[in-house]
């Protein structure tokens, strides 16, 4: 008898384990959908600072961070503190050194890499480049956002499906 209702609770638990890994996976995705709109809404207060008052890169993410909530305004003030201290730092050097601080955000390989390239591209243009830049960086952004939009639930429901299904199977091999 106590065999198994210990057998019972490990099938609950390997179930209710193979549960919470298909909800980690869907925040996952989540979380990576709100990171990019993010960053979007990063570069339009970018965009409005730079083109339209005129601000330098440090008063714009200086700005934008304070606007901004999260680990991206947090990541754009860290950006003006960077460009302010400066230590004969470029701006790409400041900006690759903070994107480390988004190590650990569920990124897209493909999505740091454009983060990666608008920084890299954004210090040293003049206006009309850099809002060329900040245009291009808001297409891939839409592209990606849209993306993630029109397979955010089929995903979510895969994850959670899938998970289930295998904890479910799981537990019926073992019995």
């Amino acid at each position: 008898m106590v065999r198994l209702m210990i057998r019972a609770a490990g099938a609950v638990l390997v179930v209710a384990g193979a549960a919470g890994l298909g909800t980690f996976f869907s925040s996952r995705l989540l979380l990576r959908l709100r990171l990019l709109e993010d960053l979007r809404k990063l570069v339009f207060l970018l965009k409005g600072e730079i083109l339209y008052g005129n601000s330098s890169l440090e008063e714009a993410f200086a700005r934008a961070g304070g606007r901004l909530d999260g680990r991206i305004g947090r990541f754009a003030e860290m950006v003006a503190e960077g460009i302010g201290e400066r230590q004969g730092r470029g701006f790409q050097e400041i900006w690759k050194a903070e994107m480390e601080s988004l190590a650990d955000l569920p990124l897209d390989r493909e999505d740091r890499e454009q983060l990666e390239s608008f920084g890299g591209q954004l210090g040293y243009l003049d206006r009309q480049m850099q809002e060329r830049t900040m245009l291009l960086y808001l297409e891939q952004l839409e592209l990606a956002i849209g993306g993630l939009r029109e397979r955010k639930r089929e995903a979510c429901r895969l994850y959670t499906g899938l998970s289930l299904a295998g904890g479910l199977f799981f537990v019926i091999i073992m019995c």
